[in-house]
């Protein structure tokens, strides 16, 4: 079962990247998706009980919206410093401490702050995170998860946890 679920999710991926109707991608996919399931099948956290739970779904759509805002919130704070001529910036390195225990929802977490400009995810750890900041605004280490990923993290522990 985990296999069939694992090929019909990379099939899937695979329609969505290359939109194309023609035969020939329909078996290409087919392909690719076999060798990808044979070779990372194993490694796909697949829980039965939580995978097909419409819920989690919908918490992980809520988690996209958050992350859009803090995106475009993040861009605008960056092109706010950068065309700013005295250029304010204080960088610093803060370690933040995890409440998510699973590997996929801290792996999603650090890639999300990774990708908002200004945040830089150094190192991931059982239970912390280790982050670059462009403007260090507390060296506090809870105040700083929050103002970083407090929200997210919250909500990645609902779908994943």
């Amino acid at each position: 079962m985990k296999y069939a679920v694992v090929f019909i999710v990379v099939y899937a991926v695979w329609h969505m990247v290359t939109w194309n109707a023609e035969p020939a991608n329909f078996i290409t996919g087919a392909f690719v998706s076999i060798i990808v399931t044979a070779i990372f099948g194993r490694e796909f956290p697949f829980h039965p009980e939580k995978t097909f739970k419409l819920k989690r779904y919908m918490k992980f759509l809520k988690f996209l919206f958050v992350f859009l805002q803090q995106m475009v919130k993040a861009n605008f704070l960056m092109a706010y410093r950068i065309l700013t001529p005295s250029l304010p910036i204080k960088p610093g390195v803060v370690t933040i401490p995890l409440v998510l225990k699973s590997p996929l929802g801290r792996l999603v977490l650090a890639n999300a702050i990774t990708l908002a400009p200004g945040t830089f995810t150094m190192d991931i750890t059982r239970d912390t995170l280790v982050i670059h900041w462009i403007y260090v605004e507390t060296e506090d280490p809870v105040e700083a998860g929050e103002m970083i990923c407090g929200r997210m993290q919250r909500i990645l522990k609902e779908v994943f946890e």
